[in-house]
């Protein structure tokens, strides 16, 4: 994600971004033990993350 950032290559679409957040979570479960803070916080952010991105989309907010 930060390397499409700093090389200006923003996404192209919605679901992009959200699969890359998406993937993101599941490195930090990948890579690091369920008792880590990390894994923990991984796991209540995407939980967060997901309720605002259907609450986003139920919104009928245009994706652009």
């Amino acid at each position: 994600m930060s390397k499409r950032v700093e090389s200006e290559q923003y996404y192209v679409t919605f679901e992009m971004f959200v699969e890359d957040v998406k993937r993101m979570f599941s490195n930090a479960r990948t890579y690091n033990s369920p008792e880590t803070i990390y894994y923990k916080c991984a796991t209540r952010l995407e939980a967060h993350f997901q309720s605002k991105v259907t609450s986003f989309l139920q919104s009928g907010a245009k994706v652009q």
